[in-house]
């Protein structure tokens, strides 16, 4: 089976190339292609790559492309695939879209009884006047990925802190902006790894360990949080929680991923608070694959992998497998 790896390359370590794929994790991800019998092919995720799948025709496509701009980009590549016939791994245009967009996901995922923190979204400093919060929330850009533009010093204490800081991030982001109420508390993040049959199997939890940072992160996993002060003595895998915990954690996830449609994998972040309530805070359907243990670049998602026995071979395997039985496809 011709199988072709569809993303876009980072090129500089800029924040909007955070979220796109290095040379060494798509040398990863070639491996496991070919490791698992597969010929393998490589497409870009720039304006060509409508031209070049209508070219290459591949058999499944293994879809990590982020898009290169609009507030739908991630779900440009599922739609080209989509419209061509063409099989591929991951979440289709619809999901794609929705979970890139943090204020409808929380819509969707409200109306199923799933408990996420209280929530605005808004696109002008004149709305933050006639809503009511309760202190403190975090800002983060509404449609961005990888804590695009999320720092501690997103999270504000009053009006004052809030006008300021939506002021600037209005000008810098040029979208809408959510306005999320701050949960202190434990933050985890869970993976779903798809099976052939269509289910999901819930991979280890991780927990950030805040304790571990310099004070001044404030307990938000931000930007600088994930590279300049990033280390993995920072992140306990499996993480160190109750039966019962572990239990809610999965069963929320399986329930997340149901209601938005998420197949293949999805890495999910929460916060539980000192209640033990556990609020959704994020899903992301194309989850981060790095893999460098010397350079310290590691995604959560094949770390989740590794801690439940994965290989980085046998992690691909799995994605085109999860993906060939949903299409009903010979591998």
């Amino acid at each position: 089976m011709l199988v072709a790896l569809v993303l876009n390359t980072r090129k500089d370590e800029s924040e909007f190339e955070v979220e796109y794929d290095p040379p060494h994790t798509i040398e990863l991800i070639k491996h496991g292609i070919e490791a698992a019998g597969h010929e393998y092919v490589f497409i870009e995720a720039d304006e060509t790559v409508l031209e070049n799948l209508q070219k290459i025709r591949p058999d499944l496509v293994f879809n990590r492309s982020e898009g290169l701009q609009g507030e739908s980009r991630e779900s440009h590549v599922p739609s080209i695939l989509e419209m061509l016939g063409i099989p591929y791994i991951g979440g289709n245009v619809l999901t794609t879209a929705v979970c890139l967009n943090k204020g409808w996901t929380k819509k969707i995922l409200s109306y199923h009884g799933i408990l996420t923190p209280q929530f605005h979204i808004v696109s002008s400093l004149e709305e933050v006047g006639t809503l009511k919060f309760e202190y403190p929330v975090i800002l983060k850009p509404n449609e961005e990925g990888s804590s695009v533009g999320i720092n501690e010093d997103n999270v504000v204490h009053n009006l004052s802190q809030l006008k300021a800081k939506l002021k600037d991030m209005l000008g810098e982001y040029i979208q809408s902006i959510l306005i999320e109420q701050f949960i202190e508390g434990r933050e985890f993040s869970v993976g779903t790894l798809g099976n052939s049959d269509g289910t999901l199997e819930v991979l280890p939890a991780v927990e950030i360990d805040f304790s571990s940072m310099p004070p001044e992160v404030g307990g938000v996993l931000g930007q600088r949080a994930k590279t300049i002060l990033d280390d993995l003595s920072h992140y306990v895998c499996p993480a160190i929680i109750d039966k019962k915990t572990k239990e809610q954690l999965e069963a929320i996830s399986l329930d997340v991923c149901k209601y938005l449609e998420v197949p293949d994998f999805a890495r999910i972040d929460y916060r539980m608070d000192k209640k033990g309530r556990i609020y959704f805070l994020e899903i992301n359907p194309l989850p981060g694959m790095d893999f460098d243990p010397e350079e310290q670049d590691i995604s959560f998602f094949p770390l989740m992998a590794m801690k439940a026995g994965y290989s980085y071979d046998e992690l691909v395997r799995r994605l085109i497998e999860s993906a060939t039985g949903r299409y009903g496809l010979t591998a």
